[in-house]
């Protein structure tokens, strides 16, 4: 039975996956879905997906409309891309890719950098960044003595808006 759709020679093109992964965490850090960003520009949210995913390219108009969009330059899709490892990585490397990568791809840390955004008091973002600092000093300094990470048992309080939804999630 014949596919639907152009076949693709090759695998992804790794700046087209990293742009994608930009335009993403942008989204993200916006809290904006797929489908506002998508009907902003005029788009279907499938093809906002697509790019997000790297399956389709770019366009440099198109980069141009989503810069303008979320008010960042051009140049922000592209940042990081010459400091990669020179080893190809296609997206589900990237998915693969332990927990310890300091980078902003997974949802919980595009989510707290955008609740530490919203924070005005100056004393207070000062107090979480040292409080951010102390707990990964100390998580380094119990790894190099060899103690195991362990997780806290979350009893739903404190959560925000989601409240207890979000513990039945993560079993």
């Amino acid at each position: 039975m014949k596919k639907r759709g152009r076949e693709k020679k090759e695998g992804l093109n790794d700046v087209d996956v990293f742009v994608g992964q930009r335009l993403r965490e942008l989204r993200m850090l916006a809290g904006l879905s797929q489908s506002d960003v998508a009907s902003a520009l005029g788009l279907t949210f499938q093809q906002l997906q697509k790019y997000e995913r790297g399956f389709n390219r770019v366009s440099s108009s198109r980069l141009f409309k989503l810069g303008q969009f979320f008010r960042v330059p051009v140049s922000v899709f592209f940042e990081g891309l010459e400091s990669r490892p020179a080893t190809e990585e296609t997206e589900a490397q990237v998915v693969r890719s332990d927990d310890s990568d300091n980078t902003l791809r997974s949802r919980e840390a595009l989510m707290l950098a955008r609740y530490y955004q919203s924070i005005r008091d100056p004393q207070v973002r000062g107090a979480i960044r040292e409080l951010a600092e102390r707990c990964a000093e100390q998580s380094e300094a119990a790894e190099a003595a060899g103690v195991p990470a362990t997780v806290p048992a979350t009893t739903g309080r404190g959560r925000g808006k989601r409240g207890a939804q979000g513990t039945a999630s993560q079993a």
